[in-house]
């Protein structure tokens, strides 16, 4: 029997033979299983790089445990509980394991959750769990500190109550105006800071105009104190420097131009306000409960963009699973 088919493969086109032969590759080879496998020994050392404690509960008094499906489980002596090395992480508790590979990979290449779940031959809300899995994770790792010149200013978005089972009101349609010109509460505003060195905060602040307090909750533990903020010529600015006991530059635009002193100007920020939007219009409409989740991830995107794919892969794969998480289809369910 199999010489015939042998023959019949014979008999095909070369451009035939070579789509059988990665079909068959992919469904009896699992390369991507093979990469997260030997992955295992790196999360483990980055996700225990200050010594091996349980991920339940903290303590150091850990012991292995055995193997299970080639994974080292380890006992915690205090708590009681046993864990692996992805214990707490997206990757945890998977049914497709091989499949997570090549998912991070088409999330660095910006696939859309459709063309990933026709890919990966998973359910769309599959994907789409496993994308705020990975983000949730993102977002743990925190940001860096803001040094020396730091550019603040802040964007907006569209409401979005998209997966939500019930409304307060009637449903929108996508693209549609808001009942409100300008700047309103039906607008959210996020707020974005950047230094000179490349590192940026972007977060939601709340809605319409951005008081004072909503700033400092978003970036005030991010701004080290000997920074100088430069901003718009806004009071809600000049009032979080004073709070901070900031040295503060105001640009007055229509005064002094897009450029003052020859040094300070609002060009790295507005151009990142220009980017995430031209980003996040690919992603047809983001809810507003997850709009955290993809700021957090264009900013990866963007610190990681000079590197090889393959290196932003494995950097995300690592960041993913370096915190511990507990977040699960049922929490972002009840979101």
């Amino acid at each position: 029997m199999w010489k015939d088919v042998y023959a019949d493969f014979l008999d095909l086109p070369k451009h035939e033979q070579i789509r059988l032969f990665k079909h068959l590759k992919e469904d009896f080879f699992s390369e991507e299983e093979r990469i997260i496998t030997e992955a295992f020994t790196t999360i483990r050392e980055t996700r225990f790089k200050e010594g091996l404690g349980c991920v339940h509960c903290g303590s150091v008094k850990v012991k292995r445990n055995g193997t299970y499906r080639g994974r080292q489980r380890y006992l915690c002596r205090d708590c009681g509980k046993s864990f692996n090395d992805l214990t707490n992480t997206p990757l945890s508790g998977t049914r497709y394991l091989g499949k997570w590979a090549k998912y991070f990979q088409l999330m660095v290449e910006g696939f859309t959750l459709p063309k990933i779940a026709k890919k990966l031959k998973i359910h769309l809300s599959t994907a789409f769990y496993w994308r705020h899995k990975i983000l949730f994770s993102l977002r743990s790792m925190g940001f860096q500190i803001l040094k020396g010149i730091v550019e603040s200013d802040e964007t907006f978005f569209k409401e979005s109550l998209k997966g939500r089972r019930t409304l307060d009101r009637k449903p929108k349609k996508r693209g549609g105006r808001d009942k409100k010109r300008g700047i309103s509460n039906l607008k959210i505003a996020v707020v974005v800071a950047q230094d000179r060195n490349g590192q940026v905060i972007a977060q939601k602040a709340g809605t319409g105009r951005v008081r004072a307090e909503e700033i400092d909750a978003v970036i005030g533990n991010y701004i080290d104190p000997s920074s100088l903020l430069c901003t718009d010529t806004a009071t809600n600015y000049k009032k979080f420097s004073l709070i901070k006991s900031l040295k503060h530059e105001p640009i007055n635009l229509s005064k002094e131009g897009y450029v003052k002193k020859g040094i300070y100007h609002l060009n790295n920020v507005n151009n990142y306000h220009k980017r995430l939007k031209d980003w996040m219009d690919r992603l047809r409409g983001v809810a507003t409960k997850y709009l955290d989740n993809y700021l957090y991830w264009f900013s990866f995107l963007q610190k990681s963009k000079k590197i090889e794919d393959k290196e932003r892969i494995n950097q995300m794969l690592l960041s993913a699973c370096q915190n511990s998480n507990i977040i699960t289809v049922k929490y972002l369910r009840e979101i």
